[in-house]
């Protein structure tokens, strides 16, 4: 009977979550398929310029993000307390999205697909998203911006619309369920979660406000986690060149919607008004 190489004996990898992130933080234990010789193993990863790639575009990017007018702002102590909570609703919106995000991209998963440390980091990745979206929801009920819960879902701040930038990057990322976990971990994780990083380690460096700032900096753990769960993804199981391109692609249209989706952030938070999306590129065949 053939078995399959994820039933093999599994070599147990210590990952720290910030490796190459800067920092330190928490170890992360990852239960990849054994090979001979630790250093031959990490040295024959296949995906391991792709993983490197696809971080250094993304920290580029976020070098440069419509958040740097709000993390101004947060210097200039310019966020009152109505901004904090345009802020926060926004963000606590698009966090419950994850709940519609993860269950598409779970259905795609299927048994002995991937290992089980493959699958069981996945959940982990739900739990933290689920962590932060109730995060947002108790500074919105200590700051007394809504009276409830449920008064969340209502509220012109949290709410969510279909006609919004938000649900743009919603269906965007849904969509990925549609191709390997690979490749949708890849866009997020080493896209938008590489930006979401940067940005919110400046806004929790910049601002003065101790709810804001312990908001965003208890996030920076699993944040780093994740990134370093999706590089050594990448680096383990995108071997093939369309598997490459896949990711490339995939990443590169995750960060332009979340870039779309933060300056409607950005412009909410800020009061000003809407800045329209970038006209579509139309190939035009003769």
């Amino acid at each position: 009977m053939k078995v399959s190489r994820y039933h093999e004996p599994v070599k147990r990898v210590v990952l720290h979550a910030a490796s190459g992130l800067g920092g330190s933080a928490p170890a992360r234990v990852l239960g990849f398929p054994g090979k001979k010789g630790g250093a031959a193993m990490m040295r024959d990863l296949p995906g391991k310029a792709l993983a490197q790639e696809l971080i250094g575009t993304s920290r580029d990017e976020a070098r440069a993000t419509p958040m740097a007018d709000v993390i101004e702002a947060a210097q200039r102590g310019a966020l009152d307390a109505d901004a904090a909570h345009r802020l926060i609703g926004r963000l606590w919106a698009l966090e419950r999205m994850f709940y519609y995000i993860y269950g598409g991209w779970g259905q795609g998963l299927e048994i002995n697909d991937f290992p089980p440390s493959v699958k069981y980091l996945f959940s982990k990745q739900i739990v933290d998203e689920s962590t932060h979206e109730m995060l947002y929801m108790d500074a919105m009920l200590k700051r007394h911006c809504i009276a409830t819960q449920k008064a969340a879902f209502g509220h012109p701040y949290s709410r969510f619309s279909v006609n919004s930038s938000l649900a743009y990057y919603v269906f965007s990322l849904r969509n990925l369920a549609t191709y390997p976990h690979t490749i949708r971990i890849a866009a997020l994780n080493l896209g938008p979660k590489v930006v979401e990083l940067a940005w919110m380690e400046g806004l929790a460096a910049a601002t003065a406000d101790p709810g804001l700032r312990d908001a965003f900096a208890s996030q920076a753990v699993e944040n780093r986690s994740h990134i370093a769960m999706g590089r050594r993804i990448v680096e383990e199981f995108v071997a093939k060149p369309v598997d490459a391109e896949l990711a490339r692609w995939a990443c590169g249209i995750a960060r332009r919607d979340y870039r779309r989706y933060l300056q409607e952030v950005s412009d909410l938070v800020l009061g000003r008004p809407p800045t329209p999306p970038p006209a579509p590129r139309v190939r035009v065949m003769d």
